[in-house]
């Protein structure tokens, strides 16, 4: 699967990229830049938010325009014909995912999608959360788990088709991602806390007994680190307020009040039909239950999430759990890059765009020819999308531009030189784009 156009839409505005079919090459953009646009590819093919457009074509050769637009449900419609192919690719909470259709979760897109030298946040959480877990006694965990899971099955089970009725479900996803952030915020501040408050308190103490006893100055370090454990705490608070934002958000967007009424209206499609009402409400008070016994083991962590780390938990169980740790070592650096492309290009039955987060500058000029020969051979069968500098890459990828073989874009500050162009309009993470003509050559 490559995707050939990326759009953002809003309600005066349409802005859009293209990308080559098989190697596109874009530069200009600073780390904070290179998350958000890999971001930005991997909401677009997972379950993605109203505005944000994507053009694909499949390994089979069929085009898919996945049109969201900004005040109606996703439509996914086969370019050719016209019809609409929406129902391929809906989830079981009846959202329309690319990715999702393959069996990839929603969290796993940007990790599955994405490989560089240096880690996102969203791996470093990942790492803690695995080996946080890995320290529980592992019996207790998966039997919890497994006992939740098997309620779920029977909640869902018991509960028949969704119904259609409700505007919210297309919301549900996001809604709980939100509510998650928000339960995390709230689980920091409350651990936090107190370690926080006496941190202060007992520097801004000693702080006051140097100034007294020593030295005007010598209280200067007590008073920043006072200072420190005070911004620190303020952090946390403007998280909470950013996520409670963001949850409130899109709760306005599904047309529902609260969390609550979300849960609410659940309950209430569960007992829709009499003759099932009391046995659901049974099953849904068992279902609380394992949940919360669930959360009261791990936390905030969704089940799925640690069903699709239990290899890693293990691992960190008996202490051999390594983490998605930075690469420093080259070899290992262009060991990973074979396996990340051998896996975006087979690994789900249809091929993904591989990414390359500036791999390169841990390698010498034999490893990068060596990568940039991977990437030749890739492109026959997977798309590549390579964000890097490196005028080795840059000067590798313009010499395949005048064979229409690849795409450079330049984005950002535009430092380096425009070559022959066309000028398409940008997404709000880019204010310049330059792209190369290009086929499939």
């Amino acid at each position: 699967m490559r995707i050939d156009r990326l759009e953002v839409a809003t309600s005066t505005d349409t802005m859009e990229m293209r990308l080559h079919p098989r190697i596109t090459v874009i530069t200009g953009l600073g780390q904070l830049e290179r998350e958000a646009l890999t971001a930005e590819v991997a909401t677009a093919l997972s379950n993605g938010r109203p505005g944000l457009n994507v053009e694909v074509l499949e390994d089979s050769g069929r085009i898919l325009l996945v049109n969201r637009p900004i005040d109606g449900p996703t439509q996914v419609l086969d370019a050719l014909n016209g019809e609409d192919v929406t129902s391929q690719f809906q989830s079981a909470s009846g959202v329309a995912s690319i990715t999702g259709s393959l069996g990839l979760r929603q969290n796993d897109v940007r990790t599955f999608l994405r490989l560089g030298a240096r880690n996102m946040q969203a791996d470093e959480r990942d790492n803690e959360l695995i080996q946080r877990l890995g320290r529980l006694d592992q019996d207790r965990l998966w039997a919890a788990a497994l006992t939740l899971a098997e309620v779920e099955v029977e909640v869902a089970n018991q509960s028949g088709e969704p119904t259609t009725s409700g505007s919210y479900e297309a919301y549900v996803d996001a809604i709980e991602d939100c509510h998650l952030a928000v339960e995390r915020a709230n689980e920091r501040i409350e651990n936090t806390r107190a370690a926080l408050t006496a941190t202060s308190a007992a520097l801004a103490l000693l702080a006051f007994i140097a100034l007294f006893i020593l030295h005007p100055l010598a209280a200067v370090p007590f008073l920043l680190g006072s200072i420190a454990c005070a911004g620190v705490g303020f952090w946390n608070y403007k998280q909470l307020e950013k996520a409670t934002a963001a949850e409130v958000q899109i709760l306005n967007q599904a047309g529902l009040e609260s969390y609550f009424n979300l849960q609410l209206a659940q309950v209430e499609a569960l007992t829709a039909m009499p003759e099932n009402r009391s046995g659901v409400i049974k099953l849904h008070e068992i279902h609380r239950y394992a949940k919360e016994c669930w959360q009261e083991l791990v936390g905030v962590v969704p089940l799925e999430w640690a069903a699709a780390h239990r290899r890693e938990i293990e691992a960190a169980a008996r202490g051999r759990f390594r983490g998605a740790a930075s690469i420093t070592d080259p070899a290992e650096m262009v060991d990973q890059i074979h396996r990340h492309l051998d896996r975006a290009g087979s690994h789900l039955g249809e091929s993904l765009p591989a990414i390359l987060d500036d791999p390169f500058p841990i390698l010498d000029d034999f490893d990068v020819a060596a990568v940039l020969s991977m990437v030749t051979d890739h492109a026959h069968i997977g798309q590549v999308l390579i964000m890097t500098d490196d005028v080795r890459v840059t000067g590798w990828a313009d010499q395949l531009t005048e064979r229409f073989a690849a795409a450079v874009l330049q984005l950002g500050d535009g430092s380096r030189p425009a070559p022959r162009s066309d000028t398409a309009e940008l997404p709000s993470w880019a204010s310049e784009q330059t792209v190369h003509a290009h086929t499939w050559g």
